[in-house]
């Protein structure tokens, strides 16, 4: 009853939810790690800051490297008899499942040191990959509805907002119920975590579709120098479509911002602001609240606005957050105020940041989703895999140039390791200071970057509903010749490719003799 290819089916409410439990992943499986084993491999595992960042960064980019050939392994998989019974996508959410136990042994005190917990993050970050790179595609096959894919992605939003405040509750009662410091409280909040996890995963499964083997132009790949080759051909190719291009230099940029303040996030909160990590997740749970609720404004506004007014808005509301953050923070630094002020800012400051947040995040997902099809009218071929490894790949890359500079941040101002002790250790001023440096350029500069840089994207609903129109008229059988003009003009401003160099007729991507330019 779980294996739904190829069959169209009506998506519903139930879908919507099923598919939306996929968002748990963004919010929950990274926030708490992300934002807490550099800190947890510092203060209670006797590794240098330098060290356990060096495990988070590492990981990383070699899950950059890991993920074009996931996504490549996904888009062909329908060549292998497991492809074929359990879909090619959704058979690496089954994949994932079992990998979601290194979340919870990430934190546990061992002596194999760097090499163990390097290791396991390696084995969580392959999961998430497997995971996420192939859930973003599902919202392409299921359906080619504009709207409907909006809805889907607006519901994976949500969803990710109610795991953010579950996790902000989550670390608030596992701090305040078993101490601030230990291994115990994290090796708890981690095996929750991972549960809601492998829970969410499954639920998607179940709840979702793709296109079958014979929807899917089937590729054959002799040899593993020709397969090599051809997936590094095709993930270069994908970076030739203009509008790719144009929406990831914005993405890039908004990712970078916000991998800068997952690395940093909980050493600012304890060293420069002066806050509990329990008062911390507590004071978070009001921002949460209104990120579940304030998607659907920014899903409004963008159907209501298009894309610039809200995307503009986001970013510098962001940066906007930061620099906030860090005018409170620089006062607890400098003695002005206590740490009473910022525990009474920063749930304020915060509330206004999630609305920020949830704009950035949720805005670019939908022209992203577009990108497999403007690709299908220069290729005549469905790579939505290839699509999300690439992006994936970048997204991997700065994660980790940010997790990199955060490592060489907290090796050159002088902060102390411990084992256990942490409680009893003073910083020295150089590690606030520092911080806050870290902050305001990598989070609030990336992100003004990031808003100037959307001014290229101009990709709107009628014209996602023309695109598609014209490549559905091409494969079913269209002469190119009997474009209208207007449609001409937007297959060209979409693509970068003169309308007779598209549908095939372009050496774009791995040739395969089995795909026919269109006539």
């Amino acid at each position: 009853m779980f294996n739904k290819l190829g069959k169209k089916r009506k998506i519903t409410f139930w879908t919507r939810l099923g598919f939306g439990m996929g968002g748990m992943l963004n919010s929950g499986a990274l926030t708490f790690t992300h934002s807490y084993m550099v800190m947890f491999l510092s203060t209670e595992c006797g590794l240098s800051g330098a060290e356990a960042a060096a495990v988070a960064a590492a990981a990383v980019y070699l899950n950059a490297f890991l993920a074009p050939v996931l996504g490549f392994i996904a888009d062909n998989f329908y060549s292998t008899a497991v492809g074929r019974k359990f879909g090619r996508r959704r058979f690496w959410l089954l994949i994932a499942i079992p990998m979601m136990i290194a979340e919870p042994l990430i934190f546990t005190v061992t002596p194999f040191g760097f090499p163990y917990y390097l290791f396991l993050y390696i084995v969580y970050n392959i999961a998430y990959t497997f995971a996420s790179s192939n859930l973003a595609p599902l919202t392409i096959e299921m359906t080619d509805d504009y709207e409907e894919r909006t809805y889907l992605t607006g519901f994976k939003h949500i969803f990710g907002n109610v795991s953010g405040f579950a996790m902000a509750a989550l670390v608030g009662f596992g701090f305040g119920l078993f101490g601030e410091t230990g291994p115990q409280p994290y090796f708890i909040i981690a095996s929750i975590n991972a549960s809601i996890m492998v829970v969410s995963l499954i639920i998607v499964y179940c709840s979702t579709w793709e296109r079958g083997p014979e929807e899917v132009a089937q590729e054959k790949i002799e040899g593993v120098g020709q397969a090599v080759k051809k997936l590094v051909v095709d993930v270069l190719s994908t970076f030739r479509n203009r509008s790719f291009r144009k929406v990831l230099a914005p993405y890039a940029f908004m990712k970078l911002a916000a991998a800068c303040w997952s690395a940093c996030l909980s050493f600012f909160i304890v060293y420069s602001l002066g806050i509990a990590k329990s008062y911390e997740a507590v004071m978070e749970m009001p921002g949460k609240i209104i990120a579940i609720v304030c998607t659907v404004v920014w899903v409004a506004w963008m159907a209501k606005k298009g894309f610039h007014q809200p995307w503009y808005v986001s970013t510098l509301g962001a940066a906007a957050c930061i620099i906030a953050y860090n005018v409170f923070a620089a006062g607890h630094i400098m003695g002005i105020s206590d740490a009473a002020v910022g525990m009474i800012a920063y749930p304020i400051i915060f509330g206004i940041w999630k609305f920020f947040y949830v704009g950035f995040q949720y805005l670019l997902d939908v022209p992203l989703n577009y990108m497999p099809d403007i690709d299908e009218l220069i290729t005549l071929r469905r790579r939505e895999g290839i699509y999300s490894a690439a992006q994936k790949f970048v997204d991997q890359i700065v994660s980790a140039f940010a997790t990199s500079a955060w490592a060489f941040v907290l090796g050159v101002c002088g902060f102390i390791k411990s084992s256990g002790n942490s409680a009893d250790i003073v910083q020295p001023i150089s590690v606030p200071v520092s911080i806050c440096a870290f902050m305001l350029i990598g989070c609030a500069g990336c992100f003004i970057v990031a808003c100037i840089l959307g001014k290229t994207i101009h990709i709107e609903k009628e014209q996602c509903d023309m695109l598609c129109a014209e490549v559905k008229r091409v494969k079913e059988g269209g002469l190119m010749s009997d474009v209208e003009p207007e449609v001409k003009e937007l297959c060209e401003e979409l693509s970068g490719f003169k309308y007779e160099e598209c549908f095939g007729h372009n050496n774009v991507g791995y040739q395969e003799d089995s795909i026919q330019a269109a006539a």
